[in-house]
């Protein structure tokens, strides 16, 4: 990789050997001047191809050497090849300045032009983040820490170009709820879908945890949203210099899972992102969930707790003491003790440095009041959908202690790990999410009654079990996806899909019980049965194959058209219709489901409106007038009448506080 400090830019024209225009022109040309017109010839194809993105379409757009002409120089890839099809994939390709030094918790800066060829060979390491040490080499856990190391040096991204396409990009931005992750992981290997599908596929990275998403004020040298600006500068980049690749800047689509779903949504609410993607598929998470922001005042108080287990508030809590203090240490002393800050939250599901809610950088405004007014993008299209079982794999991670324990040194479907709670266990697991109900024990117990009903597994264990993995997958992940869908459908002016996606991997290694896990349509996407077959049961790998290149399909005609599939129906916030993507669909049956989760959704809802409203009561008096408790409930026996009737009893509950 040869970069330089832009001391020396070039115009954008000049040859390595600077000539002249009347050289350029001559009939009598040398052996230099005739590598001085092919190197001019390049550059001018290259803003053709930038100007006029449609020249690319269905073209070779690399040399046979696999290199590419930018503005900024010129990048050579690797040449791959997939069940016939090539490929050359371009890793590690710089998008900003490295944040280190003074450039530790800035804005990022744009790359300079370097001078003779960059070498991507080498995919791009991972910024510095949390690693994963619950399971020490379980595949189950080991499969989501990065592959090829660790640096603060990651402002770069990885990039596959198949030799034929039609233009299309697909941005993947990955997830780790902003405190893991990296676009390198074996899973995100963006060969298959680049070569079967003709797509280009562009993984980017964003630094993470407190390199990211520290903050000490708007004005402050510490903005906050650093990562979500990262995503912001790469997007920026390829708009600029997708076109030297034969890509199309306007047909470039934003496909994130969990907190990647969660920042392609966030890029509908930055006015700065807009021009840059026209489609989005979100999968499993948006900037509405729980866990995906933080307002300023509490993420500034975050902030100061790890300033001060650093020993940067000496000087007391001055921004640019505090900022010259951190930039000095080590990244993996900030690291080491902002893990401990977020560990010391204590509250399931709470990550301590993610985006901060309302800034003058990257939301412009507060993004939650950008959603209330509909002030964000409406030129998009866009594709929601959630797991069936979202909630699963989080409880070995935060439910240990209440039953959910793994031991990933014995078989993963021993009986030991099949979590079969008692009811007091059920009631303990309940309660940890309690906090983010004001602790209410009306909504407590409303919630205890509906989701014991949940599951229609044989045994009260299994079932109580079942009931705590779907109300996590529902609070923190379902329902607020649905909010969001429902708001974008609205007011949008491309269409909008949702779907359901119901298919177990064979090649998931943790118990069977724990269903379809949050994280686990991703390895369809990229083609990882195709790609990987090993991984996946003999028995059943011609059915993963094909699945795969169904999901493939869907993604890449919604690419290219809008339209992932003519019996997709669109999405909108009276029938909440989606399409289940399961085993059946491989089999041309495409089950449609309506309101998915709806009831307990609305039960969420009340409950949070519920615990709000009296909270507010109880401020507002010494001695609260007494409430019905829901005693009553327990006869209920149906699921479906439980549910109707407690969220008749909240809502009942909500007007005697409000009168």
């Amino acid at each position: 990789m040869f970069l330089n400090n832009g001391s020396s830019r070039r115009h954008f024209f000049d040859p390595p050997h600077l000539q002249s225009s009347s050289t350029f022109l001559s009939n009598d040309c040398t052996a230099t001047d005739k590598a001085t017109m092919k190197w001019r010839l390049v550059q001018i194809l290259a803003v053709l191809r930038a100007a006029v993105p449609a020249v690319a379409m269905a073209l070779t757009v690399l040399n046979d050497d696999h290199v590419v002409h930018t503005a900024l120089g010129a990048i050579r890839g690797v040449p791959e090849q997939f069940q016939g099809e090539h490929v050359t994939a371009f890793l590690g390709v710089p998008y900003a300045r490295p944040p280190v030094g003074i450039r530790r918790f800035a804005k990022p800066e744009p790359i300079q032009p370097w001078t003779g060829e960059l070498e991507a060979r080498s995919p791009t390491k991972a910024c510095y983040l949390t690693i994963d040490t619950a399971f020490p080499q379980f595949p189950g856990a080991e499969m989501w820490n990065p592959p090829n190391g660790i640096s603060e040096d990651c402002l770069s991204m990885n990039i596959w170009v198949p030799a034929k396409h039609d233009g299309s990009v697909l941005v993947w931005i990955y997830g780790g709820g902003f405190f893991s992750g990296s676009p390198s992981l074996d899973l995100y290997d963006g060969t298959a879908m680049a070569a079967l599908k003709h797509t280009i596929v562009v993984n980017i990275n964003y630094r993470l945890g407190p390199f990211g998403f520290l903050y000490l004020g708007d004005d402050s040298p510490v903005p906050g949203n650093m990562g979500l600006l990262d995503q912001q500068a790469a997007l920026k980049w390829l708009h600029d210099n997708i076109g030297s690749f034969g890509g199309d800047p306007s047909k470039v689509t934003l496909f994130g899972e969990s907190a990647g779903s969660a920042s392609a949504t966030a890029h509908l609410a930055a006015p700065d992102s807009y021009p840059y993607f026209n489609k989005i598929i979100a999968s499993s998470g948006t900037i509405m969930n729980s866990w995906a922001s933080r307002t300023p005042d509490t993420m500034y108080e975050l902030s100061l707790r790890l300033a001060k287990r650093l020993n940067c508030t000496f000087k007391g809590v001055d921004a640019a003491a505090i900022h010259n203090c951190m930039r000095a240490l080590p990244a993996s002393v900030i690291q080491i003790e902002a893990d401990i800050v977020s560990s010391d939250i204590g509250l399931p599901m709470t990550f301590a440095f993610v985006p901060v809610s309302a800034d003058r950088n990257f939301f412009k405004g507060d993004v939650f009041e950008r959603l209330r007014s509909r002030n964000f993008k409406k030129d998009v299209s866009a594709i929601f959908g959630t797991v069936k079982d979202e909630g699963t794999y989080w409880l070995p991670y935060y439910m240990s202690q209440h039953g959910f324990w793994f031991n990933h040194t014995i078989s993963a479907e021993d009986p030991q790990n099949k979590a079969l709670i008692s009811r007091s266990q059920y009631r303990q697991a309940m309660k940890a999410f309690m906090p983010y109900f004001g602790g209410s024990p009306l909504v407590e117990n409303a919630l205890l009654h509906a989701y014991q009903y949940v599951s229609e597994r044989q045994t009260t264990s299994e079932q109580l079990r079942d009931g705590v993995g779907r109300f996590l997958g529902d609070y923190f992940f379902t329902c607020s996806l649905i909010e969001f869908a429902d708001i974008i459908a609205d007011n949008v002016y491309g269409p909008v899909y949702m779907y359901y996606f119901t298919m177990r991997s064979t090649a998931n290694p943790w118990p069977k019980w724990m269903g379809v896990m949050h994280g686990y349509e991703i390895e369809y996407v990229f083609g990882q049965p195709l790609s990987r077959p090993s991984l996946y049961d003999k028995n059943y790998l011609e059915t993963e194959q094909r699945f795969a290149s169904y999901m493939q399909k869907l993604w890449a005609d919604f690419l290219t058209t809008g339209a992932p599939a003519p019996y997709w129906p669109k999405y909108n916030r009276i029938e909440r219709k989606a399409l289940v993507l399961g085993e059946e669909s491989v089999k041309g049956n495409h089950r449609i489901l309506v309101d998915v989760h709806g009831s307990y959704c609305r039960l969420i809802d009340e409950g949070k409106t519920v615990a709000g409203q009296v909270s507010e009561c109880r401020a507002r008096r010494t001695q609260p007038a007494a409430i019905g408790h829901s005693r009553g409930m327990d006869v209920l026996n149906s699921s479906k009448s439980t549910i109707s009737a407690l969220i008749v009893i909240l809502a009942a509950i909500r007007l005697l506080v409000l009168s």
